[in-house]
C-alpha cells in the first residue's frame, strides 16, 4: 500500500531529491525527467533509480524538496518490478493504514509533506547491490517574467549517473522557446504539430548546472481540446 497525506508547510527553493540512510545518503544513478506544459500549468515527473552499493538490504528516507507554488501530483514505488501508485488520504487515516500494513509485514510507503515544502517517505526495502525505483511528479503554475514563463529544474547532483534523459512537451505553444542555461543548451527545441518538444539522452554524466527554459507568451488566446478536457487561456 502506498499512501500520501499533506500538512501545512512553508515554501523553500527547490533542491535535488535523495534518500538518507542513517548519516549517509543514496544519490540517483538513473534519472528520467519529463515536463509537460499546457498554458500556465507545468507538470514535471521524476523517474528515479537509487542504487544500494552495500551487501545489505537498506531502509531509508526519501527527501524531495519543492519550491514555491509546487505541489505533489503523483507518487509511486516499484514493488516486485511493478509500479504501485499512491492514494491521497487524511493524515490520521494514513497513519492507521500504515501501521496496519507494517504489522502484516508488507512493504508500505507513506509520503508526508513536512516543513519547508519538503516531502518525505520511508523507502524499504532497498535491495542489496540493487536499485529502488521511485516515481514522483509535481505541478506548478508558471509565473510571468518579462512577458514569458520560465521552467527551472535544479540539477546539482554530486554522484555520476549511469543514465539521464529529459523530455519536454509544450502543448499548443506557438512562439519558439529558448534554453537559457543547462549543460544541454546546445540541443534545440523542435517544432511539432502540437507545439514544441525537446529531448536529450546521456550516459555516464554528472549534472551540476540548473536547467532553465524560457517560454514566450503567445499573443491573443489559446484553446486546446481533446476527449477529456477543454483548456482556454488568454
Amino acid at each position: 500500500i502506498i499512501i500520501a497525506f499533506l500538512v501545512a508547510a512553508t515554501c523553500i527553493a527547490q533542491k535535488v531529491p535523495l534518500i538518507k540512510v542513517g548519516e549517509k545518503q543514496l544519490g540517483i544513478t538513473k534519472l528520467d525527467v519529463s515536463i509537460e506544459v499546457v498554458g500556465t500549468i507545468a507538470t514535471t515527473t521524476y523517474d528515479m533509480y537509487f542504487y544500494n552499493p552495500t551487501a545489505s538490504i537498506l531502509e531509508g528516507e526519501l527527501l524531495f524538496p519543492l519550491g514555491e507554488n509546487q505541489s505533489i501530483s503523483r507518487f509511486a514505488l516499484a514493488v516486485n518490478g511493478d509500479l504501485r501508485e499512491a492514494v491521497v488520504v487524511e493524515k490520521e487515516q494514513g497513519r492507521i493504514a500504515f501501521e496496519a500494513v507494517v504489522r502484516r509485514r508488507v512493504d508500505p510507503a507513506l509520503l508526508e509533506k513536512g516543513t519547508g515544502n519538503t516531502y518525505r517517505a520511508r523507502i524499504y526495502p532497498i535491495p542489496a547491490k540493487g536499485y529502488k525505483r521511485v516515481v514522483l511528479a509535481y505541478q506548478e503554475t508558471l509565473q510571468i517574467t518579462d512577458e514569458s514563463h520560465q521552467v527551472k529544474i535544479p540539477f546539482d547532483f554530486e554522484n555520476r549517473m549511469e543514465r539521464f534523459s529529459m523530455d519536454i512537451n509544450l502543448i499548443g505553444q506557438q512562439k519558439e522557446p529558448s534554453i537559457l542555461s543547462g549543460r544541454n543548451k546546445r540541443n534545440e527545441m523542435v517544432k511539432t504539430e502540437t507545439g514544441y518538444q525537446y529531448n536529450v539522452k546521456e550516459q555516464n554524466v554528472i549534472l551540476v548546472d540548473d536547467f532553465l527554459l524560457e517560454i514566450p507568451i503567445d499573443e491573443g488566446h489559446k484553446i486546446l481540446r481533446n476527449n477529456d478536457y477543454l483548456y482556454a487561456y488568454t
